[in-house]
C-alpha cells in the first residue's frame, strides 16, 4: 500500500505521521513498517483521523493506540504549517489524541517556517497514578518512581543506581520489568535529577519495539510530575536529552492541576511511502 507521510523531529524523537487514511487494524502494522531503518525510519508513528469533536481541527491516533507528546505537537505543528501559519505567528491547534480524553490544545509559535522550525507547547493528561514499584533489574531490586497514564507507563530509575553499564543493564531488564505493568507502551527513564538530565528507552509490546528515544515527551512529563510529588509544590525543569531540551511545567496546589510539556519541532520530510498490506 502506498501512504502519505510527514517526518517530523520533536527533540529528535523522530516522528512519522501519516496524512492519508489507513484504517485501524492496519495501522500497528503499517506504523511498525514505516519506522524501520530500511523504510522511512523513525521512532514512533501516528496516523491522522477524522476528529469526532467538532472542535477538534484534527484527530491523531499513534500506531498502538498510545497518548504521546512529542506526537501530539508534531501534529499540531503539521496543521499549522499546512494552513500557512507566518513566521513569528502564534496559533491554538485544538486536536484529539489517543490515550486522552477530549480536545487538547496545542500552542504553535513559528520560528522559521519556511525551513519547517517551529516551538510548540501542550497540555498534557493528567497521570492516573504518582507512586513506587518495585523492580528486579540487573540482579538487584529496587523501589523505584513509577507514573502510569492511561497509555503508557514510566518507571524513573535514578543514574546512579546501576553504575557505568546502565543503559545495557536496562536493555537486558526491559522486559521483565514490563511483567509488572500493565499498559502496552511503557519506558524506563534514566534520570540525573542534579544535572537535570533524562534518557528515555521506550518499548510498545504489541509493536515489539525497543527505543532509546533521544527526547521523550511522556517521559519528561513523568519526570516533571514526580519531582512535583516529591517536594510538593508548582514547578518548571528544563530536562536535558539526548536530542535537545524539553521543558515541564507543572502546577500543584496538594495535588498535580495541570503539566504541559514545551520543545522545538521541526519539519523534515514530506512524501509518500510504502507499506506492505
Amino acid at each position: 500500500m502506498k501512504v502519505d507521510f510527514v517526518k517530523l523531529s520533536p527533540t529528535e524523537n523522530m516522528t512519522v505521521i501519516v496524512t492519508s487514511p489507513v484504517e485501524r487494524e492496519k495501522q500497528l502494522k503499517t506504523g511498525t513498517e514505516l519506522i524501520k531503518y530500511a523504510s522511512v525510519n523513525a521512532e514512533q508513528a501516528g496516523f491522522l483521523e477524522k476528529p469526532k469533536n467538532a472542535g477538534a481541527a484534527l484527530a491523531l491516533r499513534m500506531m498502538a493506540g498510545e497518548f504521546c507528546g512529542n506526537g501530539t505537537m508534531s501534529a499540531a505543528v503539521y496543521w499549522a504549517w499546512k494552513n500557512g501559519i507566518k513566521k513569528g505567528e502564534s496559533i491554538s491547534v485544538p486536536l484529539e489524541v489517543s490515550g486522552a480524553d477530549g480536545v487538547l490544545e496545542c500552542e504553535v509559535y513559528a520560528v522559521d517556517p519556511e525551513n519547517g522550525v517551529f516551538t510548540a507547547e501542550v497540555d498534557m493528561p493528567l497521570p492516573q497514578n504518582i507512586g513506587m514499584g518495585v523492580y528486579e533489574i540487573g540482579g538487584k531490586s529496587l523501589r523505584l518512581p513509577t507514573v502510569k497514564f492511561e497509555g503508557i507507563t514510566h518507571v524513573i530509575v535514578p543514574a546512579d543506581a546501576l553504575g557505568g553499564d546502565a543503559k545495557k543493564i536496562l536493555e537486558d531488564s526491559v522486559y521483565s520489568v514490563g511483567k509488572n505493568i500493565a499498559t502496552d507502551a511503557f519506558g524506563l527513564v534514566l534520570f540525573d535529577e542534579e544535572m537535570m538530565e533524562m534518557t528515555p528507552l521506550v518499548a510498545v509490546r504489541s509493536a515489539g519495539s525497543l527505543c532509546w528515544e533521544r527526547g521523550c515527551g511522556s517521559g519528561s512529563e513523568a519526570v516533571g510530575a514526580y519531582l512535583a510529588e516529591k517536594y510538593g509544590g508548582s514547578l518548571r525543569v528544563r530536562l536535558r536529552q539526548p536530542g535537545g531540551i524539553i521543558e515541564a511545567t507543572v502546577d500543584y496546589d496538594g495535588e498535580i492541576e495541570n503539566i504541559a510539556i514545551k520543545g522545538t519541532v521541526r519539519i523534515v520530510a514530506e512524501g509518500r511511502a510504502f507499506a506492505e498490506d
